[in-house]
């Protein structure tokens, strides 16, 4: 539920002005029992990175149907109070930054914002990147951004452009674009091979079916190619991706089984959502190859429910087991997620 807030400027302002106006505050609460399919033995009261965040948008009519809008949206870590669940905290408003313009032909922002292909991949995931069962096959794309959280990590671009075309009888299409770092900007500094930010996404949705594909390129020349179908029988929605994930020349050192320098991935996934009475049922499986070493990354498979107790309030669980794990192969969580 929406809750409008009145600033005090509204006061002096006359009648017709506050109605051409709005600020909103909107978010989401969560917070489980969480033990991680790693290798590493931890249980702990924690939500996903993100899961919670306090929005606030803002709209003004400017007549003729040109409309301004902001959108600043704080992530959360519930168990500690502070920012997006990081150990060393993250820029207040992590989750997004953004000011732009609306209107017929369109949307246009800038700041910083979810790339064009992030929402997609969520859709062909049940539980998008977030929760243990989540079969996410694109984390090694989204999270070999040189410049952390200078530069966002897997969830986010700073410093570029964003727009998302109107609708063309089931056709749409987005593209974002963000220049390189370069001189002494703290994110320059940190790599030798900072290149331009893109993200291009089409889809055509008919009914029950959408499908889509997409490229992006980050700053380090990592890129990922990606297309998807999901198709909603009503009883049923099904839907699965691929995505072909290069890496740059300058990647880093990262965790075990991380992509390294001009290394590439195959991923896909498939999954599957079906109400049943009162809760709904999730199942996802996803595997991800290392295609130069022909090496597996992952082959997970997720099973999970979320259970209502109102429009705004539920309680889910979920399980994960991924076999290439070398220990600790299956996590959980079950948690409680609210919306306001």
């Amino acid at each position: 539920m929406k809750k409008t807030l009145i600033a005090l400027a509204a006061v002096a302002a006359t009648g017709a002005a506050f109605a051409q106006s709005s600020v909103t505050l909107d978010g989401v609460v969560e917070l489980g029992l969480v033990r991680p399919a790693a290798n590493v033995n931890d249980t702990r009261l924690d939500a996903a990175n993100g899961a919670s965040q306090i929005r606030f948008r803002g709209t003004e009519d400017l007549g003729g149907g040109l409309k301004a809008n902001f959108v600043l949206a704080q992530r959360l870590s519930l168990e500690s109070g502070g920012n997006d669940g990081s150990a060393n905290g993250r820029p207040t408003f992590q989750g997004e930054s953004t000011v732009g313009l609306s209107g017929g032909f369109g949307s246009l922002k800038i700041g910083r914002a979810l790339t064009a292909l992030q929402g997609p991949v969520n859709a062909t995931d049940p539980w998008g990147t977030l929760q243990q069962a989540t079969t996410a096959i694109l984390p090694s794309g989204y999270y070999t951004e040189p410049t952390g959280s200078l530069d966002g990590s897997g969830l986010g671009r700073t410093d570029a452009i964003f727009y998302n075309s109107p609708n063309f009888s089931g056709f749409s299409f987005a593209a974002n674009f963000g220049p390189k770092f370069s001189g002494t900007n703290p994110a320059a500094v940190q790599t030798a091979n900072t290149e331009n930010f893109m993200s291009l996404y089409g889809s055509y949705a008919a009914g029950p079916l959408v499908v889509g594909a997409g490229f992006e390129q980050n700053r380090r020349d990592d890129s990922i190619t990606f297309v998807h179908a999901i198709y909603d029988f009503g009883f049923v929605r099904i839907g699965g991706g691929f995505a072909k994930v290069e890496a740059g020349a300058a990647v880093p050192a990262g965790p075990a089984g991380a992509l390294l320098a001009n290394e590439e991935a195959n991923n896909w996934n498939i999954m599957a959502i079906a109400p049943l009475g009162p809760v709904t049922l999730k199942v996802g499986y996803g595997e991800s190859e290392n295609d130069t070493t022909n090496t597996d990354r992952s082959k997970k498979l997720g099973i999970g429910l979320d259970y209502p107790l109102s429009k705004r309030t539920l309680i889910y669980t979920s399980v994960g087991r991924d076999s290439v794990r070398t220990t600790n192969k299956v996590g959980y969580d079950i948690g409680v997620r609210h919306t306001f």
